[in-house]
């Protein structure tokens, strides 16, 4: 036997005669590459090495969003060993898109269940709730108003970071955390179109009324635009919000060129936007 095989077979018999619970204090000493490499000795150190307590910490330090209970039935050691080959950005971006998304849901729902028995109290209860304060009122209404634009302009932000992680990294695709990404995106696309067409909306309008100086933010917006279009996101939605949301595209698109006609020189993305996300020099 190899002086190498010798001392692999000592290690795991040491780590054999330790109880359980000594093992996995001397295991959180680790770091989590030679807990991997530890892991793998024997049954019984594998199963000691699987502790929730040990890959939970770790996880958390890489990706703080990060969520087992949801994405691995609370599985943090396999979250782990899928996250770590990763494109670093992508898990970062999904994990924030699902926080923005789930507290943009639960408004949605409050905001429903308030309106359907604002509708229940009748016509009359609502006027004379409204009398009093309404200046006040109407300023916090307006505030409110905005929150999912201004949510879903940090979304898209995400969602053009995760676009250049997969355009970069193709194994993403086959994660968890892919599949939860496009969830919550289409519930912006069925739930929210307003705010999408809104978002699509302003870019062009702020490129339009700016010109090359309204140039700053138009890349990564009308990157995450195509990212978004590229998932079918919009299969699921009403015909009419579909429409609209190519509609206003083909307004990005018309501003963007007239930018490019009327530039000097040529205007370009920045570096590492997918060539079929910018096509437009």
């Amino acid at each position: 036997m190899k002086r190498a095989e010798l001392d692999s077979a000592a290690c795991a018999a040491t780590f054999q005669a330790l109880p359980p619970d000594l093992l996995l204090h001397i295991l959180g000493l680790l770091s989590a590459q030679d807990l991997a490499a530890v892991s793998i000795q024997d049954t019984y150190v594998r199963q000691v090495a699987s502790d929730r307590t040990l890959w939970e910490p770790l996880a958390l330090a890489r990706w703080p969003g990060a969520d087992a209970e949801r994405q691995y039935a609370g599985n943090w050691h396999r979250l782990y060993l899928v996250r770590a080959p990763l494109n670093h950005t992508f898990p970062l971006a999904a994990d924030r898109v699902r926080a923005v998304t789930a507290a943009q849901q639960q408004r949605h729902a409050e905001q429903q269940q308030v309106q359907r028995g604002a509708g229940s109290r009748g016509e009359s209860s609502a006027a004379a709730a409204g009398a009093g304060g309404q200046g006040g009122h109407s300023g916090r209404a307006a505030s409110v108003a905005a929150l999912p634009h201004l949510a879903f302009e940090d979304v898209m932000r995400q969602t053009f970071n995760a676009g250049l992680a997969c355009s970069k990294d193709r194994a993403v695709r086959r994660t968890a955390e892919w599949r939860e990404l496009k969830t919550d995106l289409t519930w912006w696309a069925t739930q929210r179109p307003e705010v999408v067409v809104a978002f699509i909306r302003s870019t062009h309008e702020a490129l339009a009324a700016g010109g090359r100086g309204g140039w700053s933010d138009t890349p990564w917006r009308r990157s995450a635009v195509a990212f978004l279009l590229d998932l079918g996101l919009l299969v699921g939605a009403h015909a009419s919000v579909a429409n609209r949301v190519a509609s206003e595209a083909r307004a990005l698109d018309r501003a963007i060129s007239a930018v490019q006609r009327e530039a000097s020189s040529a205007v370009a993305g920045p570096d590492g936007i997918p060539a079929e996300h910018w096509w437009f020099n």
